[in-house]
């Protein structure tokens, strides 16, 4: 009987013999892959925190000391993660730790004077005096950009943020039409996107034929997400995570944010990075083509237009 993603990734961390959290072992582990942050100066571990999910501070907070210690260096939030628990939790940490982390977040503001308002409201929780990537959020159709753009959109308003210090980087992230993305690529100067990569992905308004590649060729940091998204609907949650991350990390993109939900996830994920051998591209093929009959608009329900 096959073992749910959960069952699998909690096996996983008893077989290592980790009990709770060990930043010893994790130290002493196999250093995790880095690849340059696009034109950033940041060389990013390809194993980037997601926080979308992330637990309370009882778990939370010595889950990314854990992290941290065994060399995540990326970490991604956003003030609309569970009415701003996530921006508080990481908070707590990045009050000592700051200079470890390159440290993103987002905001759902449209207008200038709102996503100025919310960067000064997450560094506050995030207790840090700059936050190094400001993403829009989920601009997901070409009304929305356009509005992000304007004159009085939100774009002016990150660009006041970081004239005072207060950010150093602006990107903007999109979950649903690869079009309206590369478009926004054309349109503004962005440092980065942060957009869905998955072998389900590839069939359905896919992000990694037109859009990835542009942004490399400008030297746009590519942070990937929602490489697992899907698969607990697709499979009822009896997948093995494995091959599916190994799938979206050898694609030409900077950093993978994966989300972590338990404490027991943390030593499973850190295990499957340091154990990362790319794809080849044939074998990236078939891969993807075994997806092919998941890959549908119920599963990927982000891609829904």
């Amino acid at each position: 009987m096959r073992m749910t993603r959960r069952e699998l990734l909690k096996s996983a961390g008893a077989a290592a013999g980790v009990v709770a959290f060990a930043p010893v072992l994790a130290r002493a582990e196999k250093p995790l892959p880095r690849r340059k942050l696009g034109r950033l100066g940041w060389d990013a571990s390809l194993f980037a925190l997601g926080t979308a999910e992330f637990p309370g501070a009882d778990e939370g907070v010595p889950m990314l000391h854990v992290l941290l210690d065994a060399g995540v260096n990326y970490i991604d939030t956003a003030p609309s993660y569970q009415g701003t628990r996530s921006e508080s939790v990481i908070g707590q940490v990045m009050a000592t730790r700051r200079k470890e982390v390159f440290l993103a977040t987002k905001t759902l503001r449209r207008d200038a004077e709102g996503a100025f308002e919310e960067v000064r409201q997450s560094l506050g929780r995030l207790r840090c005096k700059q936050i190094d990537l400001l993403q829009v959020h989920a601009v997901n159709d070409a009304a929305t950009l356009e509005r992000v753009l304007a004159p009085d959109g939100a774009i002016r308003g990150l660009e006041k943020a970081r004239k005072e210090g207060l950010i150093r980087y602006i990107g903007i992230t999109g979950h649903t039409r690869p079009e309206v993305i590369l478009d926004a690529l054309k349109k503004y100067r962005f440092d980065s996107i942060l957009v869905p990569v998955s072998a389900l992905d590839a069939h359905v308004h896919d992000f990694a034929s037109e859009v990835i590649p542009y942004a490399n060729r400008h030297g746009t940091a590519v942070i990937g997400m929602k490489s697992l998204k899907g698969m607990e609907i697709a499979t009822g949650g009896k997948f093995e995570p494995k091959e599916y991350l190994r799938y979206a990390c050898s694609l030409p993109i900077s950093t993978l944010t994966v989300g972590l939900r338990r404490a027991y996830e943390a030593q499973a994920n850190l295990t499957i990075f340091r154990e990362f051998v790319p794809m080849s591209n044939e074998e990236m093929k078939r891969f993807a083509e075994k997806q092919k009959s998941r890959a549908t608009e119920q599963v990927l329900w982000w891609k829904r237009r």
